[in-house]
Formats: C-alpha cells, sequence, structure tokens
C-alpha cells in the first residue's frame, strides 16, 4: 500500500479547492448542530427540561460559534490568496503560486487539521 503523504504543495487552484471543501464541511457541521439544537428545543415542555437539555444545547451552539470562527478564518486566507494572485490568466483564472506568511500557513493548517478531527482521521498535515 502507498505511503501517506503529510507535506502538501499548494499552487492557487488546490488551495482555492481545498478552502471550497473546508467550507463545504464547515457549513454542513453547522447546520446539523442548528438541527439538533432546535430538535432539543422542540422537545422542552416546562423548566425542568431545561436542566436536561441545556447542556445539548449549549454544545450546540459552541459548535456554531466556532464554525463562524472557521468561516472568518477561511475569509482572510482568502483575501490574502486574491492580494497575491491580482494577475489573471486565461478564462478569468488566477495565476501563480500561494505564498502564505507564517501566520497564514498556521491558520490554514489548523482549519485542515481541524476538519480531519471532524471526521475521525488522525492525519496531520503540513502545508
Amino acid at each position: 500500500m502507498r505511503e501517506k503523504k503529510s507535506l502538501v504543495s499548494l499552487d492557487v487552484d488546490s488551495a482555492l479547492a481545498l478552502m471550497q471543501e473546508i467550507y463545504n464541511d464547515i457549513v454542513e457541521q453547522k447546520n446539523y448542530a442548528s438541527m439538533i439544537m432546535k430538535k432539543m428545543m422542540s422537545f422542552m415542555k416546562n423548566q425542568e427540561d431545561m436542566s436536561m437539555i441545556g447542556p445539548v444545547i449549549k454544545e450546540q451552539q459552541k459548535i456554531m460559534n466556532e464554525c463562524t470562527e472557521k468561516k472568518l478564518s477561511l475569509v482572510k486566507l482568502q483575501s490574502v490568496l486574491l492580494k497575491q494572485t491580482q494577475g489573471i490568466g486565461q478564462r478569468n483564472m488566477p495565476i501563480g503560486k500561494l505564498n502564505l506568511s507564517d501566520d497564514d500557513r498556521t491558520l490554514l493548517e489548523k482549519l485542515i487539521n481541524d476538519n480531519n478531527e471532524t471526521n475521525s482521521n488522525n492525519d496531520n498535515y503540513m502545508l
């Protein structure tokens, strides 16, 4: 069996595809958390029910907040990408290689590895 790579080299197109995949996973997580929270709220009949379902609702709100933070991080990375690729190639596609600062690289690695944790995949990737 082929050995998995843990070092990933990104060009602009692959970075955009990766960011889209991360965004789709974030939206899916947020929608699932929202659905669970709404179901729990529908189960609440009186004050005593809040003590039972309150922790579940709190956890779902935490997941939704984390999803929002991840979306903001993606927007930051995309703005860096847009600034670097002001040149336009054929078919209005950006050209060039992606050069990230250390902070941006750390942020992208965190998003990738956080995404792997939610998919039960223990691989850590370096960019």
